[in-house]
């Protein structure tokens, strides 16, 4: 679990150093913020689930939904030009990485609550 908190932690940053490079580069994608708050919350949700041991399953849901979500906003970067595809590899690999190991912990939970 620590090892994904640091993933996604180190996920975060890159989130938010990708909405800073389009700020940058006057490209005006319109979800950023949006982006930057699933890229941003998964970790979140993850350190939640972690903290709260009794009631871990929610979060890994949102955090699970979470990357789903954030998946989707950076193929639609890609997809609408905002974003080079060779740009975009390393971090929807990361996101893809985190995503299911995410799946996995969730799969785990609901195997020891029945």
């Amino acid at each position: 679990m620590n090892e994904l908190l640091a993933k996604a932690f180190d996920f975060g940053i890159r989130i938010v150093e990708l909405s800073n490079y389009l700020d940058e580069e006057k490209k005006q994608f319109p979800l950023i913020e949006r982006l930057l708050e699933c890229g941003t919350s998964i970790g979140v949700h993850l350190r939640i689930s972690k903290e709260y041991a009794k009631n871990q399953t929610g979060s890994y849901v949102t955090a699970y939904e979470l990357s789903l979500e954030t998946e989707y906003l950076l193929e639609l970067l890609v997809k609408t030009g905002f974003l080079h595809e060779n740009q975009s590899i390393p971090i929807l690999n990361d996101c893809k990485l985190i995503k299911d190991e995410t799946a996995k912990l969730l799969t785990k939970n609901q195997i020891r609550s029945e």
